[in-house]
Protein backbone atom coordinates (compact mmCIF):
# COMPACT_ATOMS: atom_id res chain seq x y z
CA UNK A 1 0.00 0.00 0.00
CA UNK A 2 1.02 3.59 -1.09
CA UNK A 3 1.99 6.36 1.57
CA UNK A 4 -0.71 8.34 0.16
CA UNK A 5 -3.37 5.22 0.23
CA UNK A 6 -1.77 4.96 4.12
CA UNK A 7 -2.31 8.84 4.47
CA UNK A 8 -6.30 8.57 3.22
CA UNK A 9 -7.22 5.93 4.98
CA UNK A 10 -5.77 7.61 8.76
CA UNK A 11 -8.08 10.57 7.22
CA UNK A 12 -10.99 7.77 6.94
CA UNK A 13 -10.45 6.51 10.61
CA UNK A 14 -10.47 10.05 11.65
CA UNK A 15 -13.41 10.42 10.25
CA UNK A 16 -15.15 7.43 11.89
CA UNK A 17 -13.73 8.72 15.27
CA UNK A 18 -15.07 12.40 14.66
CA UNK A 19 -18.55 10.67 14.31
CA UNK A 20 -18.64 10.00 17.86
CA UNK A 21 -18.69 13.57 18.14
CA UNK A 22 -22.70 13.14 18.38
CA UNK A 23 -22.17 11.32 21.46
CA UNK A 24 -21.43 15.35 23.15
CA UNK A 25 -25.43 15.20 23.30
CA UNK A 26 -28.56 16.02 21.24
CA UNK A 27 -27.62 19.49 20.14
CA UNK A 28 -24.77 18.12 17.75
CA UNK A 29 -27.16 15.49 15.97
CA UNK A 30 -26.12 15.63 11.89
CA UNK A 31 -22.63 17.32 12.94
CA UNK A 32 -21.11 14.13 10.98
CA UNK A 33 -17.79 13.87 8.78
CA UNK A 34 -19.09 11.44 6.87
CA UNK A 35 -20.14 12.99 3.72
CA UNK A 36 -16.97 14.85 3.85
CA UNK A 37 -15.13 12.23 4.48
CA UNK A 38 -16.88 10.13 1.19
CA UNK A 39 -16.44 13.79 -0.74
CA UNK A 40 -12.41 13.52 0.46
CA UNK A 41 -11.93 9.64 -0.35
CA UNK A 42 -13.47 9.91 -4.02
CA UNK A 43 -11.50 13.19 -4.70
CA UNK A 44 -8.30 11.37 -3.55
CA UNK A 45 -8.21 7.49 -4.30
CA UNK A 46 -7.78 7.27 -8.14
CA UNK A 47 -9.68 4.10 -8.48
CA UNK A 48 -13.74 4.54 -7.98
CA UNK A 49 -14.56 0.63 -7.25
CA UNK A 50 -11.89 1.59 -4.12
CA UNK A 51 -13.25 4.86 -3.19
CA UNK A 52 -17.16 3.35 -2.89
CA UNK A 53 -15.63 -0.10 -1.02
CA UNK A 54 -13.67 2.34 1.94
CA UNK A 55 -16.86 4.96 2.12
CA UNK A 56 -18.65 1.65 2.69
CA UNK A 57 -16.59 0.25 5.21
CA UNK A 58 -16.21 3.10 6.94
CA UNK A 59 -20.19 3.59 7.24
CA UNK A 60 -20.49 -0.03 8.17
CA UNK A 61 -18.44 0.71 10.78
CA UNK A 62 -19.22 4.16 12.11
CA UNK A 63 -22.95 2.29 12.12
CA UNK A 64 -21.53 -0.99 13.88
CA UNK A 65 -20.54 1.16 16.58
CA UNK A 66 -23.11 3.58 17.41
CA UNK A 67 -26.09 1.17 16.54
CA UNK A 68 -24.97 -0.69 19.37
CA UNK A 69 -23.83 1.30 21.88
CA UNK A 70 -25.59 5.14 21.70
CA UNK A 71 -28.63 3.90 19.42
CA UNK A 72 -29.29 0.82 21.24
CA UNK A 73 -32.78 1.22 22.27
CA UNK A 74 -33.56 1.51 18.72
CA UNK A 75 -32.22 -1.83 17.29
CA UNK A 76 -33.18 -4.60 19.62
CA UNK A 77 -30.46 -7.26 19.78
CA UNK A 78 -27.25 -6.30 17.85
CA UNK A 79 -26.99 -4.15 15.14
CA UNK A 80 -25.43 -5.26 11.78
CA UNK A 81 -24.79 -1.70 11.01
CA UNK A 82 -26.27 -1.83 7.24
CA UNK A 83 -28.71 1.22 6.46
CA UNK A 84 -29.06 0.51 2.71
CA UNK A 85 -30.23 4.00 2.26
CA UNK A 86 -27.88 6.16 3.92
CA UNK A 87 -25.00 3.46 2.62
CA UNK A 88 -26.02 4.31 -0.64
CA UNK A 89 -26.25 8.06 -0.18
CA UNK A 90 -22.80 7.92 0.87
CA UNK A 91 -21.52 5.63 -1.84
CA UNK A 92 -23.03 8.18 -4.32
CA UNK A 93 -21.34 11.53 -2.77
CA UNK A 94 -17.69 9.53 -2.95
CA UNK A 95 -18.16 9.23 -6.57
CA UNK A 96 -18.74 12.97 -6.20
CA UNK A 97 -15.57 13.46 -4.98
CA UNK A 98 -13.92 13.09 -8.07
CA UNK A 99 -15.16 16.96 -9.12
CA UNK A 100 -14.71 18.30 -5.67
CA UNK A 101 -10.75 19.48 -5.85
CA UNK A 102 -11.31 21.22 -9.67
CA UNK A 103 -12.01 24.69 -8.71
CA UNK A 104 -13.24 26.25 -5.90
CA UNK A 105 -16.75 26.57 -7.26
CA UNK A 106 -16.49 22.86 -7.65
CA UNK A 107 -15.69 22.67 -3.98
CA UNK A 108 -18.52 24.67 -2.29
CA UNK A 109 -20.87 22.84 -5.26
CA UNK A 110 -20.27 19.38 -4.44
CA UNK A 111 -20.55 19.98 -0.61
CA UNK A 112 -23.61 21.73 -0.82
CA UNK A 113 -24.83 18.85 -2.94
CA UNK A 114 -23.65 16.41 -0.56
CA UNK A 115 -25.72 17.90 1.83
CA UNK A 116 -29.02 18.91 0.22
CA UNK A 117 -28.83 15.69 -1.37
CA UNK A 118 -28.63 14.02 2.37
CA UNK A 119 -31.22 16.24 3.39
CA UNK A 120 -33.51 15.25 0.74
CA UNK A 121 -32.98 11.69 0.63
CA UNK A 122 -32.75 10.80 4.29
CA UNK A 123 -36.28 12.79 5.11
CA UNK A 124 -37.49 11.17 2.20
CA UNK A 125 -36.72 7.85 3.23
CA UNK A 126 -38.18 8.45 6.89
CA UNK A 127 -41.60 9.42 5.31
CA UNK A 128 -41.16 6.58 3.33
CA UNK A 129 -40.53 3.49 5.25
CA UNK A 130 -40.98 5.14 9.13
CA UNK A 131 -43.32 4.29 11.83
CA UNK A 132 -43.96 8.08 12.18
CA UNK A 133 -47.34 9.10 11.94
CA UNK A 134 -46.46 11.20 8.37
CA UNK A 135 -49.36 10.97 6.37
CA UNK A 136 -48.45 9.26 2.63
CA UNK A 137 -49.31 12.53 0.98
CA UNK A 138 -47.64 15.83 0.15
CA UNK A 139 -48.81 17.24 3.49
CA UNK A 140 -47.27 14.26 4.96
CA UNK A 141 -43.60 14.66 3.04
CA UNK A 142 -43.82 18.46 3.61
CA UNK A 143 -44.05 17.70 7.28
CA UNK A 144 -41.01 15.19 7.36
CA UNK A 145 -39.36 17.77 5.37
CA UNK A 146 -40.07 20.98 8.20
CA UNK A 147 -39.12 18.60 10.84
CA UNK A 148 -35.52 18.01 9.20
CA UNK A 149 -34.97 21.46 8.98
CA UNK A 150 -32.99 21.60 11.94
CA UNK A 151 -30.84 18.89 11.48
CA UNK A 152 -30.23 20.82 8.39
CA UNK A 153 -28.22 23.45 10.07
CA UNK A 154 -25.38 20.85 11.80
CA UNK A 155 -25.14 18.54 8.19
CA UNK A 156 -23.92 21.76 6.40
CA UNK A 157 -22.07 23.33 8.63
CA UNK A 158 -20.29 19.93 9.87
CA UNK A 159 -20.17 19.40 5.84
CA UNK A 160 -17.72 22.49 5.34
CA UNK A 161 -15.99 22.05 8.13
CA UNK A 162 -15.09 18.81 7.78
CA UNK A 163 -14.56 19.04 4.05
CA UNK A 164 -12.35 22.08 5.12
CA UNK A 165 -10.20 20.06 7.61
CA UNK A 166 -10.13 16.73 5.49
CA UNK A 167 -9.39 18.33 1.88
CA UNK A 168 -6.87 21.22 3.47
CA UNK A 169 -5.01 19.17 5.89
CA UNK A 170 -4.21 16.44 3.17
CA UNK A 171 -2.82 19.46 0.54
CA UNK A 172 -0.63 21.15 3.00
CA UNK A 173 0.58 17.54 4.07
CA UNK A 174 0.73 16.70 0.18
CA UNK A 175 3.49 20.19 -0.30
CA UNK A 176 5.16 18.79 3.02
CA UNK A 177 5.53 15.02 1.94
CA UNK A 178 6.14 14.70 -1.45
CA UNK A 179 5.10 10.64 -1.75
CA UNK A 180 1.33 11.85 -0.96
CA UNK A 181 1.05 13.87 -4.68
Amino acid sequence: MTKRNTTIIAFILLAIASRLLILAGPGWANFSPMASMALFVGAYLQNRKQAVAWTLLAVWGSNLILNNTLYDSFFPGFSFGIDAVHMGLFALISLLGQNTTASPSRFIGTNLASAMAFFLVSNFAVWVGSDIAYTKDLAGLMSCYAAGIPFLKNTLASQFLFSGLFFGGFELLKKQVPALR
